[in-house]
């Protein structure tokens, strides 16, 4: 096949169009025709012809046995040559076992170190590495369908939107579970990655547990992975919140400490009930890392869509949990760039929305306002540059308990700190499909509850 295909393209060069969208030179499995390719393809791309003359030896002389050299071997090719109809046929054929190789080296690779696996290696890192490259595979063998046309792809975008207008079709946005948010972003869109960042115990785990919820009670498919926090905690934290009443609010705490009235047991139940409807998937694992998390998210993925509901939202929680390669062993810079890097890539493959929580530079807390900007992301600025929005949360009740005229009993401290213990403000950063601004948002950081308002009854 590769000695016919390379035939008839030095018989016809205008093949190159037909071939070169499926193919690549390192599909082909000789050195020579590897080379023959390359070269060819230089020449028609710079309005040059590519024959077997015009090759020259370009692809070297060397004699390919029995005296046979390089031009008498081109010239022999176009002998060979297959027909312009059969063409992409070939080339299609050449790319498929250029694939079945690649499988094949592996598979091969993945049996030696099952084998010789170091005791400090965790076998899930393996598997999911090799998954990560057969996924890499597959996204090769997607890309003879990625090519769109500009036309017919904006004809379908407004043909959406007619039908969203006639109401044949609902809004394909996936909410935040916030209203305000939702309008300032456009939502939890696919293939994008968000970067929510705050100081230590200013909520970040409490807006997941918030934004998970609404999110799955709105219909999106939605997945958590719990990386800080253990199994009870981050369940008691959701119950909480799908439990919660202004009157009588159960704080996470109590629910973990067994500390429940006889009808705190029955709002549980209750509670529990409506998140066995939700489409909502807790993983809590201790560390991961990203191939893992993609081979995790592509297995609760198929899950979902076998009930059919699509998975729309991951949450990660959080960064420093996330165990980096070896290969910037000892540098957290570049190994938060390799990180994101990759969430940005598994987003985008599995038409996701990523939502990573991140630690703040602790630098903030000496400036007089404490209202964080993206230079306070910690560690690397590839957060910022792979990143669709990067949100920060911040309350300032936080620092006024923390205050010497609060922790004195100073009265207009402890009132402040009354008027602001209920209030978070999210400060948009980054926002790619929007302006860069602040959603306020209320909060009962004991419930581990937020909402755009002042929450009342049970919702």
């Amino acid at each position: 096949m590769e000695q016919a295909l390379l035939g008839a393209l030095l018989l016809n060069n205008k093949l190159l169009d037909v071939v070169a969208p499926v193919i690549k030179a390192d599909d082909l499995f000789e050195e020579i025709h590897r080379r023959t390719f390359e070269v060819a393809a230089s020449l028609i791309g710079s309005g040059q012809v590519a024959t077997p003359v015009t090759l020259g030896t370009f692809p070297g002389d060397q004699d390919l046995g029995s005296g046979l050299t390089v031009k008498r071997y081109l010239a022999r090719l176009c002998a060979e040559a297959t027909t312009l109809f059969m063409a992409k046929d070939y080339a299609l054929g050449i790319h498929d076992l250029a694939i079945r190789r690649k499988i094949i080296l592996i598979a091969n690779e993945l049996a030696e170190q099952a084998y010789d696996l170091p005791v400090q290696a965790r076998p899930a890192q393996v598997a999911g590495d090799a998954i990560a490259l057969l996924h890499g595979l597959v996204g090769e063998e997607g890309t003879r369908s990625t090519r769109k046309e500009p036309l017919a792809e904006a004809g379908a975008i407004i043909a959406r939107i007619k039908r969203v207008q006639s109401g044949e079709e609902k809004k394909r946005l996936v909410s935040t579970g916030f209203d305000d948010l939702d309008r300032a972003t456009t939502g939890y869109q696919p293939g994008a990655l968000w970067v929510l960042a705050a100081r230590p115990g200013m909520g970040k785990t409490t807006f997941f547990v918030a934004s998970a919820n609404r999110a799955a009670r709105r219909g999106a498919g939605v997945l958590g992975f719990a990386l800080e926090v253990g199994n009870d905690q981050i369940h008691s934290r959701i119950l909480a919140d799908l439990a919660y009443s202004s009157r009588d609010p159960i704080s996470f705490k109590n629910i973990m400490a067994d500390e429940i009235t006889p009808d705190e047991v029955w709002r549980l139940e209750t509670a529990q009930e409506r998140l066995g409807s939700m489409p909502l998937t807790i993983d809590v694992p201790s560390r991961l890392t990203p191939s893992e998390i993609r081979m995790r998210i592509r297995t609760e993925k198929d899950r979902m869509a076998a009930t059919g509901v699509p998975l729309n939202v991951v949450f990660i929680d959080y960064l420093k949990q996330i165990q980096a390669s070896d290969r910037y062993s000892g540098n957290r810079v570049y190994e938060v760039g390799e990180i994101s890097y990759s969430l940005k890539q598994i987003a985008k493959d599995e038409g996701i929305c990523i939502v990573l929580l991140a630690q703040l530079n602790r630098a903030l807390e000496s400036r007089e306002d404490k209202r964080p900007i993206l230079a306070d992301l910690r560690e690397s600025g590839d957060l910022e540059a792979d990143a669709d929005v990067v949100a920060f949360l911040h309350r300032e009740a936080m620092y006024i308990q923390r205050s010497p005229a609060y922790l004195d009993g100073d009265p207009d401290a402890v009132t402040r700190f009354l008027d602001e213990q209920n209030r978070a403000e999210l400060i948009l950063g980054k926002n790619r499909a929007g302006e860069t601004r602040t959603v306020s948002l209320w909060c009962d950081m004991a419930c581990s509850t937020m909402s755009d308002h002042v929450r009342g009854a049970a919702q």
